[in-house]
């Protein structure tokens, strides 16, 4: 393969195959690949201003019942490493965030099968009250899926 022809690929927006983009991990030199990535930006955000966001993931629990075959995160209940995160460590997180110039948390964490609603919303309250400045992007369609699952039974 030759990597002129998959950059002015990529630089077409034309999708890569799978082999294609392991031959640029492979072979491209990172300055290249980084150079076509911004080569990409200007023609997506033409203004020419680009931001981020500074934020923390920080798991509300390793605890899970979901068996996800890939995962090597959880732990069952009763587990001697399972945990809760308390608002301590929240605290100490968000105040390390906060520092270096975050302010979003992003929350996700186990299927609990004990944590409901009423937990999370206590837990969202208490850390919207202690940080009024902080986002919170919490929960993804599994946790809440699964935490609706719990307050139906």
């Amino acid at each position: 393969m030759e990597l002129n022809s998959l950059y002015n690929k990529a630089l077409n927006f034309e999708h890569l195959s799978v082999e294609e983009g392991m031959h640029l991990y492979y072979h491209a030199p990172l300055a290249d690949l980084m150079h076509i990535a911004n080569e990409m930006r200007k023609v997506q955000v033409p203004h020419g201003k680009v931001t981020w966001q500074i934020d923390r993931n920080v798991n509300t629990t390793n605890v899970c019942i979901a068996n996800c075959k890939f995962c090597n995160f959880y732990r069952i209940p009763g587990h001697a490493e399972a945990y809760i995160t308390d608002m301590d460590t929240y605290r100490q997180k968000i105040q390390e965030t906060i520092k270096y110039g975050g302010d979003q948390l992003l929350l996700q964490g186990g299927h609990h099968p004990e944590l409901g609603l009423d937990f999370y919303t206590k837990t969202f309250r208490q850390i919207k009250q202690e940080f009024p400045t902080i986002k919170l992007h919490a929960l993804g369609p599994p946790e809440i899926a699964h935490i609706t699952k719990l307050e139906k039974s």
